[in-house]
C-alpha cells in the first residue's frame, strides 16, 4: 500500500466448502473472535462472498499477520519463551470458554441471514449490553463443513443445522451418510491406489456401520457443559501462529470455525501435543553421554515434557472444564467416532468400526444407565481384523510421511517441493492402476498433484 502497509488477499479454494456461505462465515467468525472475545486476529478490510464484482471471484483483504510465524522461530526459542508462548495459548483458550452459544452452527453476519438462521445468542461472562450487541450482528446457521456439502450432498436436503442439542448434529451425519451412500455411492474395485476391504467396497457395509453409529448418537457424549456450544480455533498449531518476542500476535485460519459440541472441538493444541513418556529433568547421567544425536534426542523428550506439562498445569488452574474434557473416560475413542464417522465411503470404513467395537467393549465407561445398544459377534470381529491387515499398511504409509507431510495436507515451506513430488508419484502410480469411472474421478480429485515442468 502507499502507506508501506501489507494487505493479504484470499481467495477460496473450490473445494473449501459451499459458495457464499464458506466466506460469509469466516469473516464474521474472525470479526467475533477479534471484536468481541478480544482474540488477536487480523482485521478484515473488504471481502466479498460473490463472484459478481472486479476480481469475479469471492475474496477476503485483510491486514497482515503481525510478527513472526511462530513456526519459523519455534525450534530455536529458548525454553521459557516457550512457556510465555503456552501461556498465551490457554488464556486465548480461557476466551474461547467464556462464552456459549444457544446453538449448534456457523457464525454469521446478521446483515447476511438467509433461511435456515437463527439470531445468535450467547450466555456467559459477558456483559448485558454485549450480549445484545451480538444478538443484533450476529446469527448461527447451517455448518459450512465441507462433509456436509461434498459432491452431490450439495444438492440433497438434508439437515445442516443450526441444531438444539448435540445429538441433533451426530444423527444428522449418519443420517447424511446412510443417505447419500443410497442414492449415489458408486462401485468400487478391489484395486487400486491402495488395498480395499471387502467391507469397504459395499455400499450395505456402510449402511449397517452408520445405523449402528446411530443407535449410540444418544449415549456417545457426555453431559452438561461439557456438550454445550463452543466457538473453537481447532487447528492451534505454528504455522498458524505469529508472535513477537515470547507473545502472540496473530492467530490467523479461521475457515470452518464453529460453533460445536466443546466435547468434540477441545483437543490438546498440535504445537503442544506429545505423546511419548514424560521426563521433566535430564537424567543423571546425562553429562556422561557421549552420544551428542542421544543428547539432542534427552533434551528435546524434557522439553517437550516440560511444555505439555506447563499446558496441562496451567489449564487445570485456569481452564478446569477443559482439563476434565481432555481426561474423561474414553474421551480419545468418543470423539474419533465422530471424526471417523464423516465420510467412511471416501475415507475408510476401517477405524470407524474399530471405534465402535471400542465403544461396545468400554461401555460401561461411557454409561453406566443403559445397557449398550450395540453388539459385534465373534465373527464380525474376525472379519474386521482381516480387513484390517491391509488398512494398516495404509496407515504405516501416512506415519511414515510424519515430518513431511500430514493427513490434512499440510506441510512446511522448506517441505513443500518434496511433499508434491511425492505425490504426484503416487497420483501416476494410481493413475496406471485404476481405470473406468474411479479413475476419472481420482484424476480430477487429485489435479493437486500434478508435477510442476
Amino acid at each position: 500500500m502507499d502507506d508501506g502497509s501489507i494487505v493479504i488477499a484470499r481467495i477460496p479454494n473450490p473445494n473449501a466448502g459451499p459458495p457464499f456461505k464458506t466466506t460469509a462465515s469466516e469473516v464474521a467468525t474472525m470479526d467475533f473472535a477479534r471484536t468481541v472475545l478480544q482474540i488477536p486476529v487480523p482485521k478484515v478490510l473488504s471481502w466479498s462472498a460473490g463472484a459478481e464484482n472486479p476480481v469475479e471471484s469471492e475474496y477476503i483483504l485483510m491486514e497482515e499477520a503481525t510478527g513472526n510465524q511462530l513456526g519459523e522461530v519455534w525450534d530455536e526459542m529458548e525454553l521459557y519463551d516457550k512457556l510465555k508462548i503456552v501461556d498465551d495459548i490457554v488464556s486465548i483458550e480461557k476466551k474461547f470458554l467464556s462464552h456459549s452459544f444457544t446453538r449448534y452452527g456457523s457464525l454469521y453476519f446478521a446483515e447476511d441471514t438467509f433461511p435456515g438462521c437463527e439470531k445468535a445468542e450467547i450466555t456467559g461472562d459477558l456483559s448485558q449490553s454485549l450480549k445484545e450487541e451480538v444478538g443484533n450482528r450476529f446469527v448461527i446457521g447451517p455448518v459450512v463443513d465441507r462433509e456436509f456439502w461434498h459432491r452431490e450432498r450439495a444438492s440433497m436436503h438434508i439437515d445442516r443445522g443450526p441444531w438444539k442439542r448435540p445429538q441433533d448434529y451426530l444423527r444428522a451425519i449418519g443420517q447424511r451418510e446412510i443417505a447419500w451412500i443410497r442414492r449415489y455411492a458408486p462401485p468400487k474395485s478391489a484395486g487400486g491406489l491402495f488395498t480395499k476391504s471387502e467391507a469397504q467396497r459395499s455400499p450395505d457395509a456402510h449402511i449397517a456401520i452408520y445405523k449402528r453409529f446411530l443407535d449410540i448418537v444418544d449415549y456417545l457424549l457426555p453431559k452438561g457443559e461439557q456438550t454445550r456450544p463452543t466457538l473453537w480455533h481447532w487447528d492451534i498449531h505454528a504455522p498458524n501462529i505469529f508472535v513477537r518476542g515470547d507473545q502472540i500476535t496473530s492467530l490467523i485460519d479461521w475457515q470452518d470455525t464453529w460453533a460445536g459440541p466443546l466435547f468434540l472441538q477441545a483437543r490438546h493444541p498440535r504445537l503442544i501435543d506429545y505423546n511419548g513418556e514424560v521426563m521433566l529433568k535430564l537424567p543423571e547421567n546425562y553429562t556422561a553421554l557421549e552420544d551428542e544425536d542421544e543428547k539432542m534426542r534427552v533434551r528435546t523428550q524434557v522439553e517437550k515434557s516440560i511444555v505439555l506439562w506447563t499446558y496441562e498445569t496451567e489449564t487445570k488452574m485456569a481452564n478446569p472444564i477443559l482439563y476434565d474434557i481432555l481426561h474423561i473416560y474414553q474421551g480419545r475413542t468418543r470423539r474419533d467416532t465422530v471424526e471417523f464417522s464423516a465420510n467412511t465411503w471416501d475415507g475408510d470404513i476401517i477405524p470407524f468400526r474399530q471405534c465402535l467395537i471400542r465403544i461396545a467393549r468400554h461401555w460401561n465407561e461411557i454409561n453406566k444407565e443403559v445397557p449398550c445398544p450395540i453388539e459385534f459377534t465373534d465373527e464380525e470381529i474376525r472379519a474386521h481384523q482381516r480387513d484390517g491387515e491391509g488398512w494398516n499398511e495404509n496407515a504405516d504409509f501416512w506415519d511414515s510421511l510424519q515430518g513431511l507431510a500430514y493427513r490434512d495436507g499440510w506441510t512446511s515451506n522448506e517441505n513443500y517441493d518434496q511433499a508434491l513430488e511425492m505425490f504426484a508419484e503416487l497420483r501416476e502410480h494410481g493413475l496406471q492402476k485404476l481405470s473406468g469411472e474411479e479413475r476419472l474421478e481420482f484424476e480430477r480429485r487429485t489435479r493437486w498433484a500434478i508435477r510442476r515442468s
